[in-house]
């Protein structure tokens, strides 16, 4: 048996031994990464429009 096939019935064993995760705190974490996605679009979309409007008034 190659060491890859061992290695991936070790894991599959092993996470398959382990008590399912709360779905509320995969919810949360999910939560908080798409908030963060989302925050930094709209931060990054705001300073494009601050230097696009101070481009156009220099001109």
């Amino acid at each position: 048996m190659s060491a890859r096939l061992r290695a991936f019935r070790f894991l599959s064993d092993r996470f398959a031994q382990r008590e399912r995760p709360s779905y509320a705190v995969e919810f949360i974490l999910f939560a908080l990464i798409v908030l963060t996605a989302v925050s930094s679009m709209i931060s990054l979309a705001h300073a494009l429009s601050s230097l696009a409007h101070t481009m156009s008034l220099s001109r």
